[in-house]
């Protein structure tokens, strides 16, 4: 009797692009030079940042940025660790306060 070697199967095309974001609430009491109530982030499954927010105490949102390498925002270019990617807001909630934040700044 031979064994054939069994392979994964291949990935379809939709597979690949479907990676679900990931968002993340931080506080000062996390990131210790954080000047906000708070610092939202939707990070992609690898890891990296893909927008930020920052909350101001009257929950007003004072800082939005899609991350670059001109401007890498809070993070800078690092990598967070895949143990740190459990999200702890709903996308519903990012996507609100981005709204709120990109509507603010039209206002202005």
């Amino acid at each position: 009797m031979r064994l054939e070697p069994t392979l994964p199967p291949i990935p379809q095309v939709a597979d690949v692009y479907s990676s679900e974001m990931i968002y993340l609430k931080w506080t000062p009491s996390e990131l210790a030079t954080l000047e906000m109530r708070a610092l939202y982030t939707e990070v992609d499954e690898d890891g990296w940042v893909q927008r930020e927010l920052g909350v101001d105490d009257e929950g007003i949102v004072t800082h939005q940025l899609v991350p670059s390498t001109g401007r890498p925002g809070w993070f800078g270019l690092a990598r967070l660790a895949t143990s740190m990617l459990t999200s702890n807001v709903t996308k519903a909630e990012f996507e609100s306060l981005w709204d709120t934040g990109v509507a603010g700044a039209r206002s202005e």
